[in-house]
């Protein structure tokens, strides 16, 4: 059963991204109980991978640069620091081109999907990164970023 899981999420919190180095712009905690397995590929689409429909702008409602780059990283609390789940995207130049409905069209999402590394457990003790490095900072107040839901399992957790 899928979790939809967007910048507005109960399990997100959002934050603003330091320019010039990889940090978090939406930090994932699952709620007690349980943990959220993000899988390495959904249904919809030709290619392996998890679609992010996102729309990512600065405070001038400008589109973060292409040269903006993407990762996903889970800390857990027995690590020194975060660890890579996803293969990194060195742009971002797909999501600039095309609008979130556009995102969300079959004929384009394998265009916005992130090679994840096999199938991520993310526990209700551990903590899911969504980084970028941009020389611009984003604007939540005019930014999108979601997680398909048929690509997010949420399960109980007992650890």
């Amino acid at each position: 059963m899928g979790k939809s899981i967007s910048h507005l999420s109960d399990v997100a919190t959002q934050e603003t991204n330091t320019t010039g180095v990889m940090t978090p712009i939406l930090q994932l905690d699952p709620d007690d109980g349980t943990r959220l397995r993000f899988l390495k590929s959904v249904p919809t689409g030709d290619s392996e991978g998890l679609p992010f429909i996102m729309d990512l702008r600065d405070s001038n409602d400008n589109a973060l640069p292409t040269d903006t780059s993407l990762l996903v990283r889970v800390m857990r609390p027995t690590d020194d620091e975060p660890v890579p789940v996803t293969v990194a995207e060195d742009n971002i130049a797909a999501w600039n081109g095309l609008s979130t409905k556009e995102q969300r069209n079959e004929e384009n999402i394998d265009a916005v999907k992130v090679k994840v590394k096999g199938n991520v457990n993310v526990r209700d003790k551990d903590t899911a990164r969504i980084e970028v490095n941009s020389s611009k900072q984003i604007d939540w107040s005019n930014s999108e970023f979601y997680i398909v839901r048929d690509g997010v399992e949420e399960l109980p957790f007992e650890g």
